[in-house]
């Protein structure tokens, strides 16, 4: 499918709760596209072209492939350069193993994925191509406002318009695909949002990796957004144990463990920033519906919001600090002490993830070689080659 339409730079941020009058006004014309079937492996489409694509190319009467394909809405050049790497296509990575989770309904989350086996940091549990990438930016599909309405009709009428375009995409998808699409959960049915739009808005993970344009935009406005099937059960936590990435040559998202987790334990991913106060968290977790009732919300103080607020700043000014004590000519255990309340602030908090801390476990085994105290060294050391993989 090609439809002829400008881009635009605008970025639309979209209203969300019980929102009245969400109609568009009865002069509104909706717009009309010019659809087109084409050779989807086609790449010289028009500059700024919107392009409906079945991805990976499904050539007529061949079968499906057996990792299955996703509806992408982009813009032209952008597909231009997927279709373009020397690597693509590949086919979806796969855990070792057996299967390490499954899907069933929680008591207050609905439904949730579950470990059904230990799962070591940086294991990949499952990866998958989603279901819907659409751009992030619903901005980017270029409707043409009439001049003198406000800002929430403009809202309006661009949901009522990407709702059509969504439709098209779905109605595209095998019919066990759209079973499972319109299955999903959906917070945005009182703001506005059609049923497929509030899917979209309620599942959606940011693929940051896949953007229009040649740079990067920095608030990544230009990046496209991916809706899974299991991914899209993994419920918030502001204590995450997974993280999500995707893979451009295989178009897949892969789902990775952040700590070691253990069998039967809920998965989590973050659906907000992490380093904030408890009220910033759920002031940006509202458009989801969502209330966090993990432990970290539950028990939080004016301390341990000061501790989220800082912690990334503070991990760095603690790497540099036990650096500069492995550096020095005379050190005791003890000027380690802070360093290791911080760490185990970290661990209370559910922030023991990502490269840094990684970092921060590697300086503190260097110290312990240098005190002398191989076991304590041995220990981290061990540590930090199981986060190792995760540091990026």
């Amino acid at each position: 499918m090609q439809k002829e339409t400008p881009i635009t730079k605008t970025t639309t941020r979209l209203v969300y709760g019980k929102v009245e009058n969400t109609g568009i006004p009865e002069d509104y014309q909706p717009s009309s596209f010019k659809l087109v079937e084409t050779d989807p492996s086609k790449i010289d489409h028009p500059e700024n072209t919107i392009v409906l694509n079945t991805i990976p190319v499904k050539p007529i009467n061949e079968p499906p492939d057996p990792d299955g394909h996703s509806q992408w809405i982009v813009l032209a050049q952008t597909k231009r350069k997927i279709l373009d790497l020397s690597d693509y296509p590949q086919p979806v990575p796969r855990p070792v193993g057996p299967p390490a989770y499954v899907v069933r309904r929680t008591p207050t989350m609905g439904m949730g994925v579950f470990a059904t086996r230990d799962i070591k940091i940086g294991d990949l549990i499952f990866s998958e191509r989603p279901l819907l990438v659409i751009p992030r930016n619903l901005g980017s599909l270029g409707i043409r406002m009439p001049e003198g309405y406000d800002n929430k009709t403009h809202q309006m009428i661009t949901m009522f318009e990407w709702e059509k375009q969504l439709e098209i995409a779905v109605n595209r998808m095998n019919p066990e695909d759209q079973s499972v699409f319109r299955s999903l959960a959906n917070n945005h049915t009182e703001d506005g949002s059609g049923p497929l739009l509030g899917i979209v808005r309620t599942n959606g993970y940011s693929i940051y990796d896949l953007y229009d344009g040649r740079d990067r935009h920095p608030e990544d406005a230009t990046a496209y957004t991916g809706v899974a099937n299991i991914g899209s059960r993994i419920n918030h936590s502001c204590m995450p144990n997974v993280a999500h990435d995707f893979s451009l040559p295989s178009f897949s998202f892969q789902f990775t463990a952040r700590r070691d987790i253990t069998t039967g334990e809920q998965l989590f991913f973050a659906y907000c920033a992490l380093n904030q106060s408890v009220a910033r968290r759920q002031a940006e977790l509202a458009p989801y519906g969502i209330v966090c009732e993990c432990t970290s919300c539950a028990n939080a103080t004016p301390e341990t919001d000061k501790f989220r607020e800082e912690y990334e700043q503070r991990l760095k000014d603690c790497i540099r600090e036990v650096v500069q004590l492995i550096a020095a000519p005379h050190v005791t255990e003890n000027a380690l002490d802070p360093v290791l309340q911080f760490r185990k602030m970290l661990i209370q908090e559910g922030l023991h993830i990502g490269g840094a801390y990684a970092s921060l476990l590697l300086v503190i085994h260097q110290l312990y070689v240098k005190l002398g105290l191989p076991e304590r060294a041995k220990n981290y050391l061990e540590e930090y080659e199981r986060y190792r993989s995760t540091a990026h």
